[in-house]
């Protein structure tokens, strides 16, 4: 469950690992700096997403992709060597709860895909 900053509201959300990944992707897309989350799987917590460093000009270098403490340098690695479970994370399916999320889930067009999976208002 977390809280969406405009309205604080808390909200319960869960939604398909693979949309975590597609939300991460479109930050990508879009050359925005961040899309961090906690997840909540099976009932074990688990931070997953990626952040990156500015440099003089206002630009984002450096990014770190991550789930929990496995970090790797591209998106390209993290979905083919990052390990959930004993299973790549990008090829789960399972539904997870998003506990907590960047304030860039919220503010930037993908919000709506978080939408889509609110299971619970007013909690």
């Amino acid at each position: 469950m977390f809280f969406k900053k405009r309205e604080k509201e808390k909200r319960q959300v869960i939604c398909p690992i693979p949309v975590i990944l597609e939300i991460m992707q479109d930050t990508i897309d879009i050359d925005a700096g961040m899309a961090e989350f906690l997840i909540s799987l099976d009932g074990q917590r688990h931070n997953v997403g990626f952040n990156s460093d500015l440099d003089w000009k206002g630009n984002f270098i450096n990014p770190i992709f991550y789930l929990d403490e496995q970090e790797f340098s591209t998106f390209e690695s993290f979905k083919a060597e990052a390990v959930l479970d004993g299973e790549l994370f990008a090829q789960k399916t399972n539904c997870v709860e998003v506990v907590e999320a960047d304030n860039g889930a919220f503010e930037f067009p993908w919000h709506d895909k978080l939408e889509d999976y609110v299971v619970q208002e007013d909690v």
